[in-house]
């Protein structure tokens, strides 16, 4: 295979294997400007979660308050929670009805 190229500025050719160079094609033309109509709507329930991501961004993901609280409990050994109370909320949390729904 042998490839001719001709540069300008120089009058010989390379060679690279019989192939012939390709002829640069026509730019494209240049992209028409969209319309000045084009413009975006944001639906009112994407405005609400938008609002309500903004403001959850300001709250804490741990209240310490009530950690401190609990730990002081703890510490204490004052804290003595309803162990009906905890199984009831374990079953609720974790039963298919509540995971569904």
């Amino acid at each position: 295979m042998r490839v001719s190229i001709k540069s300008a500025g120089t009058t010989g050719s390379q060679s690279l294997g019989g192939v012939a160079p390709a002829t640069p094609s026509a730019s494209p033309a240049p992209a028409a400007p969209a319309p000045a109509s084009d413009a975006l709507s944001v639906s009112s329930t994407a405005q609400f979660v938008a609002v309500a991501r903004a403001h959850l961004a300001g709250v804490p993901d741990v209240r310490t308050e009530k950690v401190e609280a609990l730990r002081a409990q703890l510490d204490s050994d004052s804290y003595h929670p309803d162990p009906t109370a905890v199984a009831d909320g374990l079953v609720r949390e974790y039963s298919p009805q509540h995971q569904g729904g």
